[in-house]
């Protein structure tokens, strides 16, 4: 089937969202103001419909040009992972493994066990995907990543799962803090501050589910930050508190201004799990990675 647009429609239409005008669009994929002009008509009259409309000085796209945007991104993003996946095959590298992380996740323990594992297996390489950790299953489930350290329950179909470890999840103060030489913390006293959380839909078997929802509390105010740097940032400044799972944690509590203490007297738990999809060879490199992650010991890395 022949499609009336071609990949220099699509980074044209990417250039422009990214940059919102003519002149700035142009100069990201090296043509001159008349030619992208040029492209755009082209472009409009190919799809019989106006992709994009003005607005101050900015050109915006409209309900077609957002779908053609959709599809430029998926379609221009996987052929730069082709040309990625090409050129490795020419210096030897015969698979490439994609790695994603959840919000949670960290990235200490990475260089090392890469370092032992790509010397033990100098075919595969492996690339780490950052964009996905607020959504690894969607990213599994349409090959941006092909596997996922993931914290806590998982809950949604199609995958496989394999346990790393358990860890224990501890309330992040900042130094000074007024529990921070208690043994534990009541459920009423996290409740009782400001909570930073990295973003407001809580996730299966994490600390919403074993302690404000099972306590009923909420705490007085929550900041959504994000990402792991800016939460445990705003803890350092003395913005509020957290918990966070120890293993997450490590990397931070070296630069000093944190204190950690325990979540109820019992304390809270979730596991740690590499999750790959369910219909993956048993004996693809992806597997592999998966099962050498689990042979790792990552706990103490």
């Amino acid at each position: 089937m022949s499609t009336r647009v071609s990949t220099r429609h699509l980074q044209m239409i990417l250039a422009i969202a990214t940059s919102g005008s003519v002149s700035e669009a142009a100069g990201l994929i090296g043509l001159t103001q008349s030619a992208l002009s040029h492209r755009i008509r082209e472009a409009e009259r190919l799809l019989n419909t106006e992709l994009f409309y003005r607005r101050h000085k900015k050109l915006i796209p409209t309900s077609a040009g957002k779908r053609l945007l959709q599809s430029a991104r998926v379609v221009l993003g996987e052929l730069e992972r082709a040309e990625n996946d090409i050129n490795k095959l020419s210096v030897g590298i015969e698979h490439v493994v994609r790695i994603g992380n959840e919000a949670y996740g960290s990235y200490h323990w990475l260089p090392p066990f890469l370092t032992g594992f790509m010397g033990a297996h100098p075919s595969i390489s492996v690339e780490i995907i950052p964009d996905v950790s607020m959504d690894p299953y969607t990213a599994l489930r349409n090959g941006s990543i092909d596997l996922s350290i993931v914290s806590g329950t998982v809950v949604q179909t199609g995958f496989r799962t394999l346990k790393l470890f358990r860890d224990e999840m501890v309330a992040v103060l900042p130094e000074g803090h007024s529990g921070a030489d208690k043994d534990w913390l009541s459920p009423e006293e996290i409740a009782d501050n400001t909570y930073i959380t990295y973003h407001t839909n809580p996730g299966p078997g994490r600390e919403y589910e074993q302690l404000f929802s099972h306590y009923q509390l909420l705490p007085r105010r929550v900041i959504r930050a994000g990402v792991t740097e800016a939460v445990v940032e705003f803890v350092r400044a003395g913005a509020g508190i957290t918990i966070m799972p120890t293993w997450a944690l490590k990397p931070y509590l070296r630069h000093g201004g944190l204190s950690t203490v325990k979540v109820t007297k019992a304390g809270l738990y979730l596991d740690w799990q590499v999750v790959l999809r369910k219909d993956e060879r048993l004996d693809s490199p992806i597997t592999m990675l998966a099962k050498a992650l689990k042979q790792a010991d990552l706990k103490h890395f």
